[in-house]
């Protein structure tokens, strides 16, 4: 099983991923209530509540990984696409995408 990660402050990565149709759960990983609530009602969306505020980036991915892990949406050993921005809590700021293994250190 794989899944798409989208960190997001405001909703419009997981919306972008939703018209895909590719089969695949799309989570979006949001700080904000509104955001959440937005992200509910798209596509194949599960919102999750994430706050990056008191994490480094370099600790980002790892810490997400295991959020959607601890969901039961994922399992060690499967593969994530993860979508995010070098500047977390800005919009329009996703410029990195990364496919991960769940399990696997990252950086």
């Amino acid at each position: 099983m794989a899944a798409i990660a989208c960190m997001t402050s405001t909703g419009y990565t997981p919306l972008i991923a939703s018209r895909i149709r590719s089969g695949l759960p799309i989570v979006g990983l949001a700080h904000s209530p509104v955001a959440q609530r937005r992200m509910a009602l798209y596509r194949g969306v599960i919102s999750l509540p994430f706050d990056t505020s008191e994490m480094s980036a370099d600790e980002l991915n790892d810490r997400a990984l295991a959020w959607v892990v601890a969901q039961g949406i994922t399992a060690p050993g499967d593969h994530v696409i993860l979508t995010r921005g070098d500047h977390m809590n800005a919009h329009g700021g996703t410029n990195t995408l990364r496919i991960l293994e769940v399990g696997a250190q990252h950086e």
